[in-house]
């Protein structure tokens, strides 16, 4: 089912894409994130010294308290992020195939295409490549560059408008996860929620919370290439 819902007539006025990177631009099925996840666990066990359940409900808490796990991590135990990240990145991406008509329709969008992501830019760029787009989205702004602060925070979405001049009503943001959409909004972002049954977090109780309303989601999908070639062919008529 690929659901969409925009309109065409603002959707001409986009000069600036921007794309949210894990289980946004590669479908969840890909268990991409499984495999950070367990990275995560384990870096969580070796640092704090606690068993592997301890290390999950730590994980998790944070997550959702922080934004991510990172940040609670950092506010709490004064873990260095860059050796986090380094870590927790550290995976095998071969799962990904590339993907020619998402490079297609990349390559074809008016304007500026940006990844913004709450990982790191390495891991953004490892992605990129193994999916065959690395040429067509340059601009990487990732937690480093905003100082740490994750998404769905207001602080970090005005360093990344701020980076890059973005005139938030000529631009669009893809992305997974709802919560990560409302601030966008609120800037004057046309807003995508890309949806996938195989979500890592369907079921858990913050997106079951999120389900009830989408007021600060414009359009919906559960393909994110499809959506894009109706995008640029009405762009294009």
């Amino acid at each position: 089912m690929n659901k969409i819902l925009y309109n065409k007539l603002a959707i001409k006025k986009i000069k600036h894409w921007v794309f949210d990177l894990d289980n946004t631009l590669y479908p969840a099925s890909s268990n991409l994130f499984s495999k950070i996840d367990v990275r995560m666990k384990e870096f969580i066990i070796r640092k704090l010294n606690v068993d592997s359940e301890q290390a999950y409900s730590i994980q998790k808490k944070y997550y959702f308290k922080y934004g991510t796990t990172l940040a609670g991590l950092m506010k709490n135990h004064d873990i260095p992020p860059r050796e986090f990240l380094d870590y927790v990145h550290d995976i095998d991406v071969s799962s990904l195939k590339v993907n020619p008509k998402l490079k297609k329709i990349l390559k074809s969008l008016p304007g500026n295409s940006y990844i913004y992501t709450n990982g790191s830019k390495n891991h953004a760029i490892n992605v990129m490549k193994r999916l065959g787009i690395n040429n067509f989205i340059t601009n990487i702004f990732d937690i480093e560059d905003a100082k740490y602060i994750p998404k769905p925070s207001m602080i970090s979405l005005k360093y990344f408008t701020k980076k890059f001049d973005i005139i938030t009503k000529e631009a669009i943001f893809f992305e997974d996860i709802p919560k990560n959409l409302i601030n966008a909004k609120k800037a004057g972002f046309s807003t995508v929620l890309i949806k996938d049954y195989n979500h890592p977090d369907s079921n858990t109780h913050i997106l079951k919370t999120e389900k009830i309303q989408y007021d600060y989601v414009d359009h919906i999908s559960y393909d994110i290439t499809k959506l894009l070639e109706q995008i640029y062919l009405d762009i294009n008529n």
